[in-house]
C-alpha cells in the first residue's frame, strides 16, 4: 500500500492505527481505489452460492470427470474398508449372543443340563487323552479363550475409524455428485 501511495510504510502505519490523518496527497492517490470498493451496504465477501461473472472462462471438463471418478475410487475404497469393520461387529455379537450357550464352565462347575450342554460334554470326552488328564481341561480353557475373542465386540478406536470411514466416504460421494456430467449446467451457473 505504502509503494502505491508513495509515502512511507511509517506514514502508512500511522495513518491505519489512527494517530496520523490522511493527507491531501494521500487522499488523491487513495481515490481511485476507492472507487473500486462495493457500496458500503454491499457485503465485501460475495456469497458463494453467486455465480461467477459472465465472462469466467468454462471449467475444464476433463479436470473435473478425473476428480469425480478419483472421489468414487476413493469412497468405494473406504466404505469397503468400513463395511469391513462392520461385518466384524455383527458376527462378534452373534458370538456374544451364542456364548452362554457354547462357553465351557469355569474348571469344577458343572455343564447345563440342555443339548448344547450335553454337545459340549462330548466334544470335551473327546478332547480327553488317558495320558494325559489335563488335557480336556486346558482344550475347555482354550475354548473359552478362543470364544471370548470371537465375541469381543469392536474397541473404541475401531468404531471411533468406522464413522470417520463413513463421513468422509459421504463427503466423497457428494463431490462426486456435483461434479457428475449431468452437473454442468449447475457448475456453469456457479462458475
Amino acid at each position: 500500500m505504502a509503494l502505491y501511495l508513495g509515502v512511507s510504510k511509517t506514514l502508512t502505519h500511522a495513518i491505519e492505527t489512527g494517530q496520523r490523518s490522511i493527507t491531501h496527497p494521500v487522499r488523491v492517490a487513495l481515490l481511485p481505489l476507492l472507487l473500486q470498493l462495493p457500496p458500503p451496504e454491499e457485503p465485501a465477501v460475495p456469497d458463494p452460492e453467486a455465480p461467477l461473472p459472465p465472462a469466467t472462462p468454462a471449467p475444464d471438463a476433463a479436470d473435473l470427470d478425473l476428480r469425480r471418478r478419483e472421489c468414487l475410487h476413493r469412497a468405494e475404497r473406504l466404505l469397503r474398508e468400513a463395511e469391513q469393520l462392520a461385518t466384524r461387529a455383527h458376527v462378534a455379537a452373534r458370538w456374544a449372543a451364542a456364548l452362554p450357550a457354547l462357553l465351557p464352565p469355569e474348571d469344577g462347575a458343572a455343564l447345563p443340563t440342555t443339548p448344547a450342554g450335553q454337545a459340549l460334554a462330548d466334544a470335551l470326552a473327546q478332547a480327553a487323552d488317558p495320558d494325559d488328564p489335563n488335557r480336556a481341561a486346558d482344550h475347555a480353557r482354550w475354548l473359552r479363550g478362543w470364544l471370548r475373542h470371537r465375541a469381543r465386540p469392536l474397541s473404541v478406536e475401531e468404531v471411533t475409524r468406522y464413522r470417520r470411514l463413513r463421513a468422509q466416504a459421504a463427503g466423497l460421494l457428494a463431490e462426486a455428485a456435483a461434479l457428475a456430467p449431468d452437473q454442468a449446467p449447475m457448475l456453469l451457473e456457479m462458475s
